[in-house]
């Protein structure tokens, strides 16, 4: 049982981030920046299995408190960052405690190729670094033990005069092998598309497509933190109190979900425009 309930909530990890903003593009100018604070909240109490099966489990409850960031090095070059300093997994079944600590980290860099008009393109390397919990006599681990490395191809479009934007990714996700199955991480691609909209230069509304797909699976066994599969999609409003901060709220469900908690995700937070 406890085995089991472990794989389950490491899945809520990886939704979460799965969550985090995604540039699509764009680099930040020398010396600018943007940075979201956000609260991201999943509750569920059914998984879905390798096969696609629902399946009933106690209430599981995730919470993380993440920072993501982009800062223009110099013009061309931006550093990334994904960092859950805190998260806190609880679940409703007799015996079990609740987990908190650092998550994992996700550290990069993005290079602008084309940046000059409406289309811009660029290509972003990040690090996985396993700074969360994933083993010894906890239950519910807060990281997935692995270092992983994700590489991206990234093209943005605006839509100028109208205040409209599309974007895109690509990229593959290079991740721990083993021979030992249950310690074997598939690789992934990962995919998304996003639309979005200004409304009167206050309010920002956005649809995202996101997709993670698992490559040379190793068996149909339930491995929850090494064979994720999914489609995500969901919309986010972001409204400025002033031309450079305000605050967001967005909602990411899932569907063909393999290996993962069936349940929606949300977040909440606060940004800042350097």
């Amino acid at each position: 049982m406890n085995r089991f309930i472990s794989a389950t909530v490491m899945t809520a990890v990886l939704i979460c981030y799965s969550t985090f903003a995604h540039a699509g593009g764009w680099t930040q100018p020398k010396g600018k920046g943007y940075f979201k604070l956000s609260q991201q909240i999943v509750r569920a109490e059914s998984l879905n299995h390798s096969s696609g099966v629902k399946t009933e489990i106690p209430k599981v409850s995730g919470n993380t408190t993440s920072l993501y960031g982009e800062f223009g090095l110099i013009d061309r070059v931006t550093l990334v960052g994904y960092m859950p300093f805190y998260t806190s997994y609880s679940i409703d079944a007799e015996g079990l405690d609740s987990t908190s600590g650092i998550g994992d980290w996700d550290v990069g860099i993005r290079i602008g190729i084309l940046t000059g008009g409406p289309t811009v393109v660029s290509l972003q390397a990040l690090a996985g670094l396993p700074l969360g919990d994933s083993g010894g006599d906890i239950v519910l681990w807060t990281g997935d033990g692995e270092f992983n490395q994700h590489f991206s191809l990234q093209v943005g479009h605006s839509l100028y005069p109208v205040p409209a934007y599309l974007k895109g990714e690509i990229g593959y996700n290079n991740r721990k092998s083993s021979d030992v199955p249950a310690d074997n991480y598939a690789d992934e691609l990962r995919y998304s598309m996003q639309a979005g909209y200004t409304i009167a230069e206050r309010v920002g509304i956005a649809l995202s497509l996101r997709g993670v797909q698992a490559l040379d699976r190793a068996d149909d066994e339930f491995h929850g933190r090494n064979d994720i599969e999914y489609l995500s999609y969901g919309p986010q409003v972001d409204f400025y109190v002033t031309p450079n901060a305000g605050v967001t709220a967005s909602m990411t469900q899932f569907t063909r979900a393999r290996n993962m908690l069936d349940a929606p995700t949300w977040e909440f937070g606060v940004f800042l425009k350097l």
